[in-house]
């Protein structure tokens, strides 16, 4: 048996946290090949667009890449089931194209980043249903899709994803338009690029199951099982369900469940567990679950196992606090298998709302200060600004070390872990998907463009800010022995970074790499989000450390655009 044990993740309760939590899914990867085409169409191993001019496009010669122009339609047969799809897509400015679903409805994938409105002609939408926020990126920029539906007598969308962000949910389209088994693109107008498609079907079966099973209930409080006082023992006997109601009326209490889980056929199988106090769990012998502690049942830990094919003796410990009321759910899912519950419904009662507490910028901007926590850090990111504005364009700055951490659209600011109950951890969270950066500090002092960035930001000291008729902050920095400020401010659907100081040199951004598109623009991290500036200047560009850096040199006023 193979363990691999993954940290809590956020994710809800319902139908997105059950579908793409299912670490145990693989899915069946699509090449350009596998797409009958009609129009023009043509393969290639990377595109270049521009966000503004519809006919900058250029290529370089592959296959990895599928790419066509308007009037062109490709189809791929996916055969009958509950469907699963992901790909990327590439627009050029103003493009408009239709994934035209296994039950004949049509989901708009559209050049709509700037649209004002959210209607149903904006990215993500399906047939008239609108999505529920525009996550769309600028044209020639890769953004992705994922899209889970149910095909019943009426055609369901459970989850829809634009760019990580959730766009559609439990959307009932009606009847099918059309015989099912396959999905089908049609580029209406402009170009679409598309690459990284894969698919998955999911059925409605149960390949593992609990038997045998017994369980023992013990009252009274111990740390670990092992600490219980056999003398706590209220009950003892064999049982065929799962559920923690065994000791219900019992402010604390445990309950050890023994037994098998009977395997059909050898798999990798994915166990999301749900609950509030402490779970253990063996199988065979070794321990999956080291004494797990859970607070909110919208924070599953997730176990996926290697399970040969037969029966495997588990223990499984769950100790309800007094402080917690009781709840206990174990969901299964293997490769084309939709998640399912071992317990019983009554074991795992709908939680308790958290509460969303958000902040939202009206008629001005908004600062929040908190902590951060970046991806691949252990500790926070403690002296943190964040800055949202009524146009929906949003950033976090590090004050300690003049660093741009993550900028973002839509809503601003989840301030839940700031402020519900005991206010832990303290972490501003964005309200949709953010792009981060390395979070190293912005500008340095440089003996000259080819020196290396410091690793430190000693020499960097905050100094404090002001504010504009918009509430939009000027920051003050005292580096080396001058004073810079920094202002991020939304222009046009983007952000517009101007630094103003008399020496040393900013870096605009760390990336895997830079590519030009033209003069004064450039790509980040394979058309990752727009880096753009004054083409007049001549940035320096170099690789350090595996990485590549954009410089320019801090001779008075820097100013840049960030557009994504």
């Amino acid at each position: 048996m193979k363990i691999k044990f993954l940290s809590q993740a956020a994710c809800f309760l319902g139908t997105v946290g059950l579908f793409f939590s299912s670490h145990a899914q693989q899915m069946t990867a699509v090449t350009a090949g596998d797409f009958q085409k009609t129009g023009d169409w043509k393969t290639a191993q990377s595109v270049t667009m521009h966000p503004q001019k519809a006919s900058f496009v250029k290529t370089t010669a592959g296959n990895d890449i599928l790419l066509g122009s308007g009037g062109a339609k490709a189809v791929l047969l996916v055969g009958t089931g509950d469907l699963r799809l992901k790909m990327d897509f590439m627009l050029s400015a103003g493009a408009s194209a239709a994934l035209v679903l296994p039950t004949g409805h049509t989901l708009k994938l559209t050049d709509s980043w700037r649209a004002s409105q959210l209607d149903a002609s904006v990215c993500g939408s399906i047939e008239a249903n609108a999505p529920l926020q525009n996550a769309c990126k600028a044209p020639g920029l890769w953004q992705s899709i994922e899209i889970q539906m149910r095909r019943t007598a009426s055609a369901q969308i459970e989850a829809l994803k634009l760019n990580g962000n959730l766009v559609q949910e439990s959307l009932v389209l009606g009847k099918a338009t059309q015989p099912e088994g396959n999905v089908q693109l049609e580029i209406q107008s402009g170009t679409m690029a598309v690459t990284n498609v894969a698919y998955q079907l999911l059925r409605d079966e149960r390949p593992v199951q609990l038997t045998n099973l017994s369980y023992e209930l013990y009252k009274g409080w111990a740390e670990k099982p092992e600490q219980i006082n056999p003398k706590n023992l209220l009950k003892k006997e064999n049982t065929t369900i799962l559920t923690q109601e065994w000791g219900q009326g019992e402010k604390n209490f445990y309950v050890i469940y023994e037994g098998m889980i009977d395997a059909v056929k050898a798999g990798e199988y994915s166990f999301d567990f749900r609950y509030k106090g402490h779970l253990w769990l063996d199988i065979d012998g070794k321990n999956v679950l080291p004494s797990g502690w859970s607070e909110f049942l919208q924070k599953p830990v997730v176990a996926t196992l290697r399970l040969d094919q037969g029966k495997h003796p588990f223990r499984l410990v769950y100790h309800k606090t007094p402080w917690r009321s009781e709840a206990l759910g174990v969901f299964v899912s293997a490769q084309g298998v939709r998640p399912y519950p071992l317990h019983v419904a009554s074991s795992l009662p709908e939680p308790d709302p958290i509460p969303v507490l958000a902040v939202k910028p009206l008629g001005q901007a908004e600062m929040v200060r908190s902590f951060i926590q970046m991806e691949g850090e252990k500790t926070k990111r403690t002296h943190a600004l964040s800055v949202g504005t009524p146009e929906g364009v949003h950033y976090s700055l590090d004050l300690n070390r003049g660093s741009l951490l993550q900028f973002w659209k839509g809503g601003f600011a989840n301030t839940t872990d700031m402020w519900y109950e005991r206010g832990e951890p303290q972490l501003l969270v964005p309200m949709s998907g953010a792009i981060t950066t390395k979070g190293q500090s912005d500008f340095a002092m440089l003996a000259d463009a080819n020196a290396p960035w410091p690793d430190s930001s000693a020499s960097i000291s905050f100094k404090g800010y002001r504010l504009n008729k918009k509430g939009i902050p000027t920051v003050t920095y005292r580096v080396g022995n001058d004073d810079m400020t920094d202002e991020i401010a939304p222009e046009n659907g983007s952000l517009t970074r101007t630094l103003t100081g008399t020496s040393g040199y900013v870096k605009a951004v760390t990336a895997q790499n830079i590519t030009v598109v033209e003069k004064g623009l450039y790509a980040i991290d394979n058309h990752r989000f727009y880096l753009q500036i004054d083409p007049k200047i001549k940035p320096t560009i170099r690789t350090q450390n595996g990485s590549q850096e954009l410089l320019l040199p801090l001779n008075g006023v820097v100013k840049y655009a960030l557009i994504w």
